[in-house]
């Protein structure tokens, strides 16, 4: 019940008139608070003092009281507006409509008062006693017709209600002001307006959050990707926020538009790993070569190296002496340091297959094997190995199993040739 009263109260607020303040000594207020009896106004005065204390540090809940008893004593007005909002900011609602039924019995022509209680009405629920109340009020301020919107809204009549919503939108084109105007639209079944007036507010006000994540909710029910992706973009282009990065990359993923995933990455550099992985996916080697080089020298991160290693290797057609002994030099530098079975194998087959070292080729293979003694790469790489070293029935016996079961290219190859050399 809280959020409803309080923001209303905070409008009424703006039209209100200022508090008053007690000044001891001063004869006009003496008058205005004085009761039969001389010790009134001193009490009246501590009261005034202590409510506007309580008010400027925030405590409400004193504040109210305070004021309360500031209104018991005077009847003045401003103190029961001012309970009034202390009451709703201390979300005191019972303590609130007693004040107001008393303050409105005392003073049945004041409007301020009939406005608080359409508000309280408002916010339970209550739209029929709301709208009885309005009906007393001229309806012609802002904070009226907006009592009066809401209303309308409540009883169901969300026809009468937009030409306000429209009206206050043209005045003043918040995007809170927006989205409210797309919900009457919306519930009138004028969807295809809707979506247009908040389209228009991205386009030519702003794409905000409250905007862009209306609209992106209203194309996620139509299932239209493509106008997601455009909004999430713009909201990611505005903000540089990591969650619509990574919102983004997602529908690229649903989409599988892999390319527009490397644009997107090329032009934000929100995440060069995976734009490495994109690069790999898509056979862009000299891409991923330039970009391992890129984030390797800015890191110096092995893992970084061995990627580097792997990549030249796979993209270079023509493996002369240098390129290998480069190579050689690289992977070195790895292996010493980490101890992956990836590593390990791709770098012990490099030695098998290019002949550089069959014996530790072998070596690192069995390295591999033995964090992960499944994988039939690595059981081909130690066939291999064997067979360049002429132990055919082992390369034999090592290959076969993984043979029978795998459609693995490489694989089939090295089998039909280990089978010629038995």
């Amino acid at each position: 019940m809280s959020r409803n009263f309080t923001l209303i109260i905070a409008l009424l607020f703006l039209s209100s008139c200022g508090m008053k303040t007690i000044k001891k000594g001063d004869p006009a207020q003496l008058k205005l608070t004085r009761n039969s009896v001389e010790d009134s106004f001193h009490r009246d005065d501590l009261y005034a003092i202590l409510a506007l204390d309580s008010k400027f540090r925030g405590d409400s809940k004193s504040a109210a009281i305070y004021f309360s008893k500031l209104y018991e004593e005077t009847k003045d007005l401003t103190y029961a507006h001012e309970a009034i909002r202390s009451y709703g900011t201390s979300k005191n609602f019972k303590k609130l409509k007693s004040l107001l039924d008393t303050a409105i019995k005392d003073h049945p022509k004041d409007k301020t008062l009939k406005r608080f209680l359409a508000a309280y009405y408002l916010d339970t629920k209550d739209f029929k006693k709301a709208n009885e109340v309005l009906k007393e009020l001229p309806n012609n301020s802002e904070a009226d017709k907006a009592l009066l919107a809401t209303t309308q809204l409540g009883l169901g009549k969300p026809k009468e209600a937009l030409s306000y919503y429209k009206q206050r939108y043209q005045k003043d084109k918040s995007s809170q002001n927006a989205v409210a105007l797309f919900d009457v639209l919306y519930s009138l079944k004028r969807d295809d307006e809707a979506i247009q007036v908040l389209q228009n507010h991205a386009d030519f006000v702003s794409c905000d959050e409250i905007v862009c994540f209306k609209l992106i909710s209203v194309y996620k029910d139509r299932d239209d990707v493509d106008k997601i992706i455009t909004l999430t973009k713009r909201l990611y282009d505005k903000s540089k926020n990591a969650s619509y990065a990574n919102m983004l990359l997602e529908l690229y993923q649903y989409k599988d538009d892999k390319n527009s995933a490397i644009e997107f990455l090329e032009k934000s550099s929100f995440n060069d790993l995976f734009l490495l992985e994109l690069y790999l996916s898509q056979k862009k080697y000299k891409n991923a070569k330039n970009l391992a080089k890129k984030l390797y020298k800015e890191s110096g991160d092995l893992d970084m190296l061995a990627q580097l290693s792997m990549i030249e290797y796979e993209s270079r057609d023509k493996k002369d002496k240098e390129f290998l002994k480069k190579l050689s030099i690289q992977f070195d530098k790895v292996v010493k340091k980490i101890d992956n079975p990836l590593y390990n194998n791709f770098y012990g087959y490099i030695l098998i297959d290019d002949d550089i070292d069959v014996d530790r080729g072998i070596k690192l293979v069995l390295k591999a094997l033995k964090q992960k003694p499944e994988s039939a790469f690595f059981l081909d790489s130690l066939a291999w190995g064997y067979y360049k070293k002429g132990e055919c029935q082992k390369a034999l016996d090592t290959i076969t199993p993984i043979a029978n079961t795998s459609k693995e290219e490489e694989i089939v190859k090295h089998y039909k040739t280990i089978k010629e050399c038995r």
